[in-house]
C-alpha cells in the first residue's frame, strides 16, 4: 500500500496533468491542502517537497507554492526520448553511464511499474549531455522481463530506440525533471 504522501504526490500530478491547475498558478495553502487530504501538515509537506525535488512544483519564499514553468513540464508530456529532445535543440546528444544491476524494486518502483516486490528490475544510472554539457542525472528502473533478451549496450546507449526495434510500441512512460526547479525557465536543455 503506498504511504499517504505518496497518494497525495500522485493526486496533485494528476490535477496538473488534468489541468486543475495552470502552469504558474499558486497553490493554496499548505495548512488548506492538509485539511483537503485529511492529513498532517508534515505528511503534506512530504508530497510538496518531492514534487518540488521533481520539478512539477516550485516554491517561491513568501509568495508560496507554484505549478512549474511551462517550458520544463509541456517538453516532458508524454513520451519524449532524451536524445529526441537534445537533437531538436540543435545540439549533440551524449550519456556516460554510472551503473546498471540487476536488482529487486524498491516500493515506489513496484507501485509505479506494477510489478510484485520479487519480480526484478534493471536500476540504470547515467549521466546525459548536450554538446558536452552535463544535464541530467538520469535513474531508469525498467521491469527485467521487458529486457532479459537485449544486450547491455543496446539498452545503455538508445533505450526508446530499441525497445522499438524489437517491437515494443512505448504507451506511457514517467519522466520527470530535466531541470531543477530552481533553474525552471533557464534550463540549459531547453534554452530560447
Amino acid at each position: 500500500m503506498l504511504p499517504a504522501y505518496m497518494k497525495i504526490h500522485d493526486q496533485i500530478k494528476k490535477d496538473i496533468d488534468e489541468h486543475r491547475w495552470a502552469i504558474g498558478e499558486r497553490l493554496p495553502s499548505e495548512r488548506d491542502l492538509a485539511e483537503q487530504f485529511e492529513v498532517s501538515r508534515m505528511t503534506l509537506r512530504q508530497a510538496i517537497s518531492l514534487l518540488v525535488e521533481e520539478g512539477v512544483l516550485e516554491r517561491r519564499v513568501g509568495s508560496g507554492t507554484f505549478v512549474s514553468s511551462t517550458r520544463v513540464q509541456e517538453k516532458m508530456r508524454g513520451t519524449t526520448s532524451f536524445t529526441e529532445i537534445v537533437k531538436s535543440q540543435g545540439k549533440v546528444p551524449s550519456s556516460q553511464l554510472i551503473s546498471y544491476r540487476k536488482t529487486i524494486p524498491n516500493e515506489q518502483e513496484v507501485a509505479k511499474l506494477g510489478i510484485s516486490p520479487t519480480e526484478n528490475i534493471i536500476r540504470m544510472e547515467r549521466v546525459r549531455y548536450a554538446d558536452q554539457v552535463p544535464l541530467v542525472y538520469e535513474v531508469a528502473s525498467i521491469p527485467e522481463k521487458f529486457i532479459k533478451d537485449f544486450k547491455k549496450e543496446e539498452i545503455t546507449s538508445h533505450f526508446f530506440q530499441t525497445l522499438q526495434k524489437h517491437g515494443y510500441r512505448i504507451g506511457k512512460s514517467q519522466q520527470t525533471n530535466l531541470c531543477s526547479s530552481r533553474q525552471g525557465k533557464n534550463c540549459p536543455l531547453f534554452g530560447s
